[in-house]
């Protein structure tokens, strides 16, 4: 990528982030859900999913790096202001931690088209979600929310991920802790083991979709016992 591009695409990054006061945010630190490579915990714990979070891809394929950086910044500004008047999205921009997965933990997803040329940035918008919400129904409702957005000529906006979000994931740290101290406690008392090395607790605590409005919160932890005659 050319200095320029560099420099424009900066300018769009800065256009997300310094929204219009009046627009709806969620500056809350999330934590994304998604599917292990290695399956499932062995200590976790339930909790429902905050969000539905649609990753919103903005592109433009204008010739002119200044109109593409325009037209860019022309969309956040229309999204913006759409999730200000519908009263139920929320533009997220806060801390995201994402760590990996595959796209399996994607209700809907599809692959990504940029061309050599063009130019984009994303937003992640989202929508509470509570005990009775209907997912897919949900999902509906935001691609046809992102589709009324109007949009200049040769550009695209258009979701190319869902997947389910938790805010203030790590205040469950010390709980995980808890339920890890039992689980050695209880490797002891079963095996007879004399050392018991436990690494990996320093990693940030994970999500995974258990359901479409449930996850579970983890730390990627491993435990080895040692038995000594």
């Amino acid at each position: 990528m050319s200095c320029i591009r560099q420099f424009l695409l900066a300018l769009v990054t800065c256009a997300v982030a310094v929204t219009p006061a009046w627009a709806v945010n969620n500056s809350a630190s999330l934590s994304f859900a998604f599917e292990p490579t290695h399956g499932a915990p062995a200590v976790s714990i339930v909790h429902p999913a905050d969000y539905l979070c649609a990753n919103v891809s903005i592109r433009s394929t204008l010739k002119e790096p200044e109109r593409q950086a325009a037209a860019i910044q022309e969309i956040v500004r229309r999204l913006t202001t759409a999730i200000q008047s519908s009263n139920t999205f929320q533009l997220h921009q806060g801390p995201a931690r994402i760590f990996g997965g595959s796209n399996s933990a994607s209700y809907l997803s599809s692959r990504s088209n940029t061309t050599p040329g063009s130019l984009q940035t994303t937003l992640r918008v989202l929508c509470p979600l509570t005990p009775e919400a209907e997912i897919f129904e949900i999902i509906r409702r935001v691609t046809q929310f992102i589709a009324r957005v109007e949009v200049p000529a040769d550009a695209e906006v258009r979701i190319v991920s869902t997947t389910l979000a938790v805010a203030g994931a790590e205040q469950q740290r010390d709980r995980l802790m808890q339920l890890i101290r039992d689980q050695i406690s209880k490797t002891r008392e079963q095996l007879g083991a004399n050392i018991v090395t436990v690494t990996g607790l320093d990693s940030p605590v994970l999500v995974r979709p258990l359901d479409s409005l449930t996850a579970e919160l983890y730390l990627d932890y491993q435990l080895s016992a040692t038995v000594e005659k």
